[in-house]
């Protein structure tokens, strides 16, 4: 007998699957489609990333996802 998964684990599968079979950027888009959101992104992201290049913005990426995903 399988064992329940929480949401936490649900959550999580159905994130690596997602990028497992679409890649970073498509999963991001995919999960994009079911989020209304809220306020201007696009004045969000000129704060957040004022001034960084995207190779510069690549790089705080990854050290954090691999900082979160140990």
């Amino acid at each position: 007998m399988q064992k329940v998964k929480d949401d936490i684990e649900i959550r999580n599968l159905g994130m690596k699957s997602l990028i497992n079979t679409l890649g970073h950027a498509g999963m991001i888009r995919f999960i994009r489609q079911f989020s209304k959101g809220s306020g201007d992104y696009l004045e969000l992201q000129e704060k957040i990333f004022r001034g960084m290049t995207v190779d510069e913005i690549y790089e705080k990426a990854k050290k954090h996802y691999e900082k979160t995903h140990k």
